[in-house]
């Protein structure tokens, strides 16, 4: 594992532009995840929110709708995290996998031998995480979703759900492309 591209910014190192979108972050996130640190021991902040740090304006649009993801859809928690996995492991997004099995498992949306198949590449066994873990493959794969996947999407989660579904594989691929191209490791 070499360094990363960026040095992490310390707190007390922030610009006046990058201090307010620093605060929205840990602001909005805050109880989360109890597991994942949001910060270093500089205060610095961890995973993809501190190189977005570098364009305050960018930052702030790209927080904040992660935060419509994770705090407005009508997806259930599951099916939220479960596409967010498959999205860390088409990309081998480690840091992304390392903060959303936390959550998983800190909130309990899905079983061990699930979230091991989903590690592992294969569909889960849970009819509701199965579905999600295959819509999101489909949206990986770049391409049209077959008509029978769509149908049952829309079946369960609506059309608002199948929308909010491919808008999160789009937003957490954006962000695994960013810790992976850039270099960002989970901290342990």
């Amino acid at each position: 594992m070499s360094d990363p591209v960026l040095r992490p910014i310390p707190r007390d190192e922030l610009t006046d532009d990058q201090r307010p979108l620093y605060d929205a972050i840990l602001g909005g996130r805050q109880g989360i995840n109890t597991l994942t640190p949001l910060t270093d021991a500089d205060g610095a902040l961890l995973g993809p929110f501190d190189p977005i740090l570098r364009s305050p304006a960018v930052g702030q649009a790209i927080s904040q709708l992660g935060l419509a993801l994770r705090n407005e859809t009508s997806l259930p928690r599951a099916v939220t995290e479960t596409a967010i996995l498959a999205v860390a492991v088409r990309w081998a997004a480690r840091f992304e996998w390392y903060a959303h099995a936390a959550i998983v498992r800190d909130a309990g949306l899905i079983d061990e031998d699930d979230l091991s198949a989903i590690a592992e590449g294969r569909e889960p066994s849970d009819s509701q995480t199965a579905l999600a873990w295959r819509t999101a493959h489909a949206v990986l794969d770049g391409d049209r979703l077959p008509s029978e996947l769509s149908a049952a999407a829309v079946q369960e989660w609506g059309e608002r759900g199948l929308v909010e579904l491919c808008a999160m594989v789009g937003h957490y691929t954006h962000l695994a492309l960013l810790l992976r191209s850039l270099g960002i490791e989970p901290p342990v």
